[in-house]
């Protein structure tokens, strides 16, 4: 698979999932309450053509609140990965947190109630990926709808484009697209 080449640095596009590919809904446990954004097809697609690896890092606190198990949490993202693969679109791979710090759920996980260092705006999941697929953060972008996504970029020295889908709160300062396709067209100079 020459895209996951170990004998150089890989450039990455790293995508929070709800709100960036997937509509945001409150929390995602409802397999059946997950809807693709239609633009997010292509994107994935042209990100893929692009020599780039699709990474998605994405907080899952209902893990440890006792909503979803991992179990859930697969099934969700084979729906995902399944229905961009009928458009011939991948992600290479999804790094995500379980961990929530605040207790106080009915049901909660006691050992995912920590302070981590994966939970975003912290760096670990995007510290796994480069480790794991070899990349070059210098050259590599994350995408995202929330100022939590813009400061875990900034703290992982990686360029930030945000998107005006999901939440689509950013500071004013954020460079903000449309969708996750507008994103991509910016970071591919398609635009």
């Amino acid at each position: 698979y020459q895209r996951l080449n170990f004998q150089k640095k890989q450039k990455a596009i790293f995508l929070d999932r709800d709100g960036v590919i997937n509509e945001e809904v409150d929390e995602l446990i409802n397999i059946d309450d997950l809807r693709i954004y239609p633009s997010s097809f292509s994107a994935i697609k042209k990100i893929n053509q692009s020599g780039f690896l699709t990474v998605v890092v994405t907080n899952q606190p209902m893990i440890a609140k006792g909503k979803l198990t991992e179990n859930g949490l697969d099934e969700i993202h084979r729906k995902i990965e399944t229905l961009l693969g009928e458009k011939e679109a991948k992600i290479d791979a999804i790094y995500f947190c379980p961990h929530h710090p605040e207790r106080g759920w009915p049901g909660e996980i006691k050992k995912l109630k920590i302070r981590c260092n994966c939970r975003k705006p912290n760096i670990g999941l995007i510290e796994r990926a480069v480790r794991n697929l070899n990349i070059d953060s210098n050259q590599s972008y994350f995408i995202g709808d929330s100022d939590t996504d813009y400061q875990t970029a900034k703290n992982a020295k990686i360029k930030f484009i945000g998107v005006e889908t999901g939440y689509g709160k950013l500071r004013a300062d954020v460079l903000a697209k449309k969708n996750l396709a507008k994103a991509v067209d910016y970071i591919l100079n398609i635009e």
